[in-house]
Order: C-alpha cells, then sequence, then structure tokens
C-alpha cells in the first residue's frame, strides 16, 4: 500500500505557523488534541506552545511529527525554519525603521530608476532592500564600510554639483555588475599586447557591435568593464578600481555620450591600471586632483593611443579631409573631430556630425 502524499502547500509570503498545518493534519485524522499530546509524549503545555509558536519545532519533534501525523521530518523542519525566518525579518523590519531617514542620504529615486533596486511603500522592506544592494547587513555597516572602503583620489568639476554618497553607489553598481563577469587573472603583459585590438573597436559604431568584443577582451586581460549612467549629483564619466589583486574594474558613464569621449575615458582608465599602483581613480570634467602627474601621464597614453603624437591635424581643412586621415591611421572620424576640437584646430560646433552619439535608453 502506497502512501498517500501530504499536499499541504504553505505561502511563503507571509509568516506561516507550524502550529496551523499541526492543527490542519489533525483535523484529517481525527486526532484529538489530547489525543495528539499523549502520542507525541509531550505534555498539554508543551503542545499548546508548539502550535502556537511559542516552542519551536526541534529535530526530535520533527521525527515524532513524523511518526504520528506521518508526513515527513523535512517537511516540518523546513516550515519552522521558514516561520522563524519570517519572524526575525519582521523584526529586524522595525529595528530597521528607526534609520527610516538614512533612505534620504542616499540617491534612492535614481536607484529605482535605474532598476538597481526594487522599489516598496513598505520602508522597512526598502531599507532591507537598499542594504542589500549595498553588500552590508545594517545602516551602521554601511557607514563604517563608506568610511573604509571608498578612500578615493577625486577628480571632478568644482562646477558640478558633487555628493559622495551618489559616487559611491555608483562605484557600488560598478561592482555588482562586475561580479558578472569572469576574468582571467589579471596580466600586464595581455594587457599590453591587447591595445591595439582596442583601439581598431573605435572603428564599430554601434555599440551593440562593440561591447561584447571590449567586454570578452578586457576580461582576458583581468578587467571587468562595465557601462553603467550616474545618479544625480555624479558627474563622474570613469572610474578604476580593483577589485582584487586579480581583477580591476573598468567603470564607464557615458556622460559625455560621444565617441570621442567614450575611447579617450576607456584608454585613460586602462593607463591607470597599466601604469599605476592599484588605487581608486575616479574621472570628471575639468579635474583637480590629488596627484597631477599621474593624470597627465593618462591623458598622454590616452591620447596617443588613439591618434600617435606625430600626426598634424592642423592640415585637415574640411570633411572630407577628417574623413580620409581617420581611414589612413584606422580611426573613428569622430575621435579625430574631437582631438581637433581639444587642440582647438576648429571650433566645439565643427564636424559634430562626424561623431557618433550614445543616449541610455528608459527603463
Amino acid at each position: 500500500m502506497s502512501k498517500k502524499l501530504y499536499s499541504f502547500k504553505p505561502d511563503w509570503g507571509h509568516e506561516v505557523i507550524p502550529g496551523d498545518s499541526i492543527v490542519e493534519r489533525m483535523s484529517d485524522i481525527n486526532l484529538s488534541k489530547t489525543d495528539f499530546a499523549r502520542n507525541m509524549g509531550y505534555s498539554d503545555k508543551h503542545i499548546y506552545k508548539i502550535i502556537k509558536g511559542e516552542a519551536s519545532i526541534t529535530e526530535d519533534t520533527a521525527l515524532k511529527l513524523e511518526k504520528v501525523l506521518d508526513i515527513p521530518a523535512s517537511f516540518w523542519m523546513n516550515l519552522e525554519s521558514n516561520y522563524r525566518q519570517a519572524l526575525a525579518q519582521e523584526q529586524e523590519k522595525q529595528v530597521l525603521l528607526v534609520n527610516a531617514d538614512w533612505l534620504k542620504q542616499i540617491p534612492l529615486k535614481n536607484m529605482i530608476k535605474l532598476d538597481w533596486v526594487t522599489k516598496f511603500t513598505d520602508t522597512g522592506l526598502q531599507i532591507q532592500e537598499c542594504l542589500r544592494f549595498y553588500g552590508v547587513a545594517s545602516v551602521d555597516a554601511w557607514h563604517k564600510m563608506k568610511a573604509k572602503n571608498y578612500q578615493v583620489i577625486f577628480k571632478s568639476s568644482d562646477k558640478f554639483n558633487k555628493n559622495d554618497i551618489a559616487i559611491q553607489t555608483w562605484l557600488r553598481q560598478g561592482e555588482i555588475e562586475a561580479q558578472k563577469i569572469n576574468c582571467n587573472t589579471f596580466n600586464k603583459e595581455t594587457l599590453r599586447n591587447s591595445l591595439d585590438n582596442f583601439r581598431q573597436l573605435t572603428l564599430l559604431e554601434n555599440i551593440e557591435d562593440f561591447l561584447p568584443k571590449l567586454t570578452k577582451l578586457c576580461a582576458e586581460c583581468g578587467i571587468a568593464v562595465i557601462f553603467t549612467p550616474t545618479p544625480e549629483n555624479c558627474p563622474m564619466s570613469g572610474a578604476t578600481k580593483w577589485l582584487s589583486k586579480d581583477k580591476a574594474l573598468l567603470l564607464l558613464s557615458l556622460r559625455y555620450k560621444t565617441n570621442d569621449h567614450l575611447w579617450f575615458a576607456f584608454f585613460h582608465e586602462i593607463a591607470h591600471i597599466l601604469k599605476h599602483k592599484k588605487q581608486l581613480f575616479l574621472e570628471g570634467k575639468r579635474s583637480f586632483v590629488n596627484n597631477e602627474t599621474l593624470e597627465t601621464e593618462a591623458n598622454n597614453f590616452s591620447a596617443d593611443i588613439l591618434i600617435p603624437k606625430e600626426h598634424d591635424l592642423s592640415f585637415l581643412k574640411t570633411k572630407v579631409d577628417v574623413i580620409n586621415f581617420a581611414k589612413k591611421i584606422k580611426i573613428a572620424p569622430g575621435i579625430v573631430v574631437g582631438r581637433m576640437q581639444h587642440k582647438e584646430i576648429i571650433p566645439w560646433d565643427r564636424f559634430n556630425d562626424l561623431k557618433i552619439t550614445y543616449i541610455w535608453e528608459s527603463k
């Protein structure tokens, strides 16, 4: 004779007291509370506590329930575990509500809009969700993490409203995305040998065409390259952060939206990874920085990779000249235009139709 499987399916979205399932099963088999207590070998008082959720279902109790109610011990243990977890989460929510003002410190509106976190109407659940995003167990731990892990060399404009927490949140999203990319162990020689391959990708106009290739090439060098928009008050175009001694994060925001800025920012960050100590660098507009020498070196490296300094751009007078020169040195015309504008060979409003513009899609 085969056993009948118990078909009870609890709703894990609520606090399901295991005692409710016990009472339901007792009713199915016409077992009174007195007889149930006797068969379990427990006092009426202890049975009452189990049913009310005041006493936990232990391994020993689960084994007894299996014999008396003919339902596997594993079912009761799982039911008990989920119930206690739900209780703990509810208790944690009440504790977290004391820190409700913390949600005003972080760029929550942007985090929701960018789909970095889920929106909750319940404040306690919203705090839990944001703590999961930052990878910490409490608001106090977040403050300690912020002070320790995000010591930065700032490179941002004094003309922009800069908020350190917004910057840290953007970096955190980069870290989360980087965790999804499997990288080889970082190797400087592999990176040096890949520079020309990176440069060839500048000829691809569509980001859908070059990004998978760029991601793969960078991963082979030990670098997770991530493109993600910035929240408000985070005027960053790029960043470099070492996630471990063997893996670097290269984070780009497409802040300036055109391919000349994108590729200059990319090779600037590559310079930091290749040439400088393993520290955090942040890049913004018209920057000030603790070590201007490192930034100048990164700028020169990026400029020379894209358009070697031996080339004279002053002879380029027409759009056709720019296009032909770009073909000659195997670079995108928009990058040539950007360089000419930067060197004030042409005004900022000239030949901009040769640049490729990238726009973040709305969520």
